[in-house]
C-alpha cells in the first residue's frame, strides 16, 4: 500500500494526491460573496445609502427654507421702515397742505392747483401702500393660505377704512406651498384694485374649496366697470400657468365679481377623490361618443 507521499514521484507534489483522495473537499466550502454575511453587508450598504441621500435632501430643503425666511424677514423689515417713516411722513404733509388749501378762497386758482397736487399726492400714497402690501409677503404653505389672505383684508380694511370679510365654503384642503403663493398674489392684486377702485362699501372674500376646483371669489358693490381693467391680461395670464382661469362679472353701479378658477388636482396637495357624479358623467360622454 502507498502512502499519497510516496507518489509524489510519480504524480509531481504530494497534495495532489491528498486531493485525489479527497475529492470533495475543494466544493464543501461556499466563496464569501455566497454566505449570508455577504448579502447582510451588501443590505446594509444600501440601507447606507439611502439614509445618507436622505439626509442630503432633507438638510438641502431645510437650507431652501431659511433661506426664504431670512428673505421674507428682512422685506418685512423694509416694509415696516417704508411705513413709518416715508408714507406716515407723506400722509402728514398732505394733511398740512389740505389745511393750507382750506384756507384759501374756493374759487382761488391757489387752491384749484393745490387740490389737483393733493389728488396725485394721494394717488401716490395709494400706491405706495400697494407696494408695502406686495412686500409683506407672508409665509403661504398648506392650510396657511386662507389665514394669510384675512390678514391681507384686514390689513387692506385698516387702510381704506372699508369693511371686508371672508367666507371658506367647502372643506378646507392643503394647498401646495407654491401654488398658494401663486393665488395669494393673484387674490392680492384683484382686492387692492376693489379697496382703491371700486368705491364700494362693502369687499367680501369667499373662498370654496370644491371638489375638482378651487375657486376664489372676491365681490365688492361698488361702481362696477364697463370694459376690463388694464391689468386683467397679467392676471389671466398668471392664471393660465397654474392651469386655472379668470372670470370677471360686472354692471355699472351694480358693483363687480372676480373668480379664479384653479383645478384640483393642481393646487391640493393631496387631489381628492372625484366622486361618483364625475365617474358616471365621463361613462356617458364616453357612450355618446361611442354611438
Amino acid at each position: 500500500m502507498h502512502s499519497p507521499v510516496s507518489q509524489m514521484g510519480k504524480t509531481g507534489y504530494w497534495w495532489q494526491g491528498v486531493s485525489s483522495v479527497f475529492p470533495l473537499l475543494e466544493h464543501s466550502l461556499p466563496s464569501f460573496s455566497q454566505t449570508p454575511l455577504f448579502l447582510m453587508l451588501g443590505l446594509l450598504l444600501v440601507c447606507l445609502a439611502f439614509l445618507a441621500a436622505l439626509v442630503f435632501c432633507l438638510r438641502r430643503l431645510r437650507r431652501g427654507y431659511e433661506a426664504r425666511l431670512r428673505l421674507l424677514a428682512e422685506r418685512e423689515r423694509i416694509a415696516t421702515g417704508l411705513h413709518d417713516t416715508l408714507l406716515q411722513s407723506m400722509q402728514g404733509l398732505i394733511l398740512r397742505f389740505q389745511g393750507v388749501s382750506d384756507k384759501l378762497a374756493a374759487d382761488s386758482p391757489q387752491r384749484a392747483a393745490i387740490e389737483r397736487i393733493l389728488d396725485q399726492a394721494d394717488d401716490v400714497l395709494a400706491e405706495g401702500r400697494h407696494q408695502i402690501l406686495a412686500l409683506r409677503m407672508p409665509v403661504v404653505y398648506g392650510d396657511n393660505l386662507s389665514q394669510a389672505m384675512a390678514a391681507m383684508g384686514k390689513s387692506l380694511q385698516d387702510s381704506f377704512g372699508i369693511p371686508f370679510r371672508m367666507v371658506v365654503s367647502g372643506c378646507p384642503v392643503t394647498i401646495d406651498g407654491d401654488r398658494g403663493e401663486d393665488i395669494y398674489c393673484i387674490v392680492r392684486e384683484v382686492l387692492y384694485n376693489a379697496f382703491q377702485y371700486a368705491q364700494s362699501s362693502d369687499v367680501e372674500l369667499e373662498l370654496t374649496y370644491g371638489r375638482e376646483f378651487f375657486m376664489l371669489h372676491v365681490r365688492d358693490n361698488g361702481k362696477g366697470m364697463a370694459q376690463p381693467p388694464s391689468g386683467l391680461s397679467a392676471l389671466q395670464q398668471r392664471a393660465a400657468q397654474l392651469g386655472g382661469s379668470i372670470e370677471v362679472l360686472s354692471l355699472p353701479d351694480q358693483g363687480t365679481e372676480v373668480i379664479l378658477k384653479v383645478p384640483g388636482e393642481v393646487c391640493y396637495q393631496t387631489p381628492r377623490r372625484r366622486g361618483w357624479r364625475h365617474w358616471l358623467k365621463a361613462w356617458l360622454g364616453r357612450t355618446e361618443t361611442q354611438g
